[in-house]
C-alpha cells in the first residue's frame, strides 16, 4: 500500500504537509492541512493506489477536502481525482490547456493560468505555467517559504520532464526550466521521487543546463 510521510518531520517549513508515495506508475500526492485540506496531484487512483485509506490515515475526511490542484492531466496525476469525487466534492484546479481532456468529467473544475493563486490552509500557492512536459503543465510556488511543487517539469539531481508526448515540446521545457531557475527555491517537492530540503535551486539550475545543452 502507498506510504504516508509527515514532511513536517523532515523540515519545519513543511509542518502540516504529508506526502503519499504511490506504488508503480503513480505520482506523489501532497496533502496540505487536514481540515479544509488541499491536495497537489491525486495519483493514478488504481487498485494499488486507492487514495482514501491514506487520506483517512492523515485525518482528512470527505467533507474536509476543499481542493485538488493538478499539475497536469496525465493519468498518473489526475486518475485519483475520480476516486476522490466518489466521496467528496472539492474544487479541482487545472490549467486550461490540459483541462480540455477531462472537462466533461469533473464537477467544480477551476481553470488556472500564470499568476493565479490557489488558496490552501497553509499558504497561497502561486501558479507558474511551465509547458513542455504537457502544454498545460504548471508548478505551484510558495514564494515566502521558497517552496516549489514542481509536478513533472523538474526533478532532483538535474532531471526534467519528458517532452515527447502528444503536447510536449523541447523548446517549451527549456524555457520553463530557465524561468524556474530564476526563482528562489530552497525546497523542491516533485511529482515523482523524494523531496529536496535545501539548496533546491541548484537542482533546477542543473536541470536547465542539462536540457539546454541537449544536441
Amino acid at each position: 500500500m502507498p506510504r504516508v510521510i509527515d514532511l513536517g518531520e523532515r523540515s519545519p517549513k513543511l509542518r502540516g504537509v504529508h506526502l503519499i508515495v504511490g506504488e508503480g506508475l503513480c505520482s506523489n500526492i501532497y496533502v496540505l492541512g487536514v481540515e479544509e485540506a488541499v491536495l497537489i496531484d491525486a495519483g493514478v487512483g488504481n487498485r494499488l493506489n486507492p487514495v482514501w485509506p491514506q487520506l483517512e490515515e492523515i485525518g482528512v475526511k470527505p467533507e474536509g477536502l476543499r481542493g485538488v490542484a493538478v499539475t497536469h492531466a496525465h493519468h498518473d496525476h489526475i486518475g485519483g481525482v475520480f476516486r476522490i469525487l466518489e466521496r467528496a466534492d472539492p474544487e479541482v484546479y487545472l490549467h486550461r490547456f490540459d483541462a480540455e481532456y477531462v472537462a466533461t468529467y469533473i464537477r467544480r473544475l477551476r481553470l488556472v493560468d500564470e499568476g493565479d493563486v490557489v488558496e490552501t490552509p497553509l499558504w497561497p500557492l502561486r501558479v507558474i505555467w511551465t509547458p513542455g512536459h504537457t502544454r498545460g503543465s504548471i508548478c505551484l510556488y510558495v514564494e515566502d517559504e521558497a517552496i516549489l511543487f514542481s509536478g513533472d517539469t523538474v526533478f532532483p539531481w538535474g532531471y526534467y520532464g519528458r517532452y515527447n508526448g502528444e503536447t510536449g515540446s523541447y523548446q517549451d521545457i527549456v524555457e520553463s526550466l530557465r524561468r524556474l531557475k530564476e526563482l528562489q527555491v530552497e525546497l523542491l517537492l516533485p511529482g515523482h521521487g523524494g523531496p529536496i530540503y535545501r539548496d533546491a535551486h541548484r537542482h533546477i539550475e542543473l536541470a536547465y543546463r542539462n536540457a539546454a545543452s541537449k544536441p
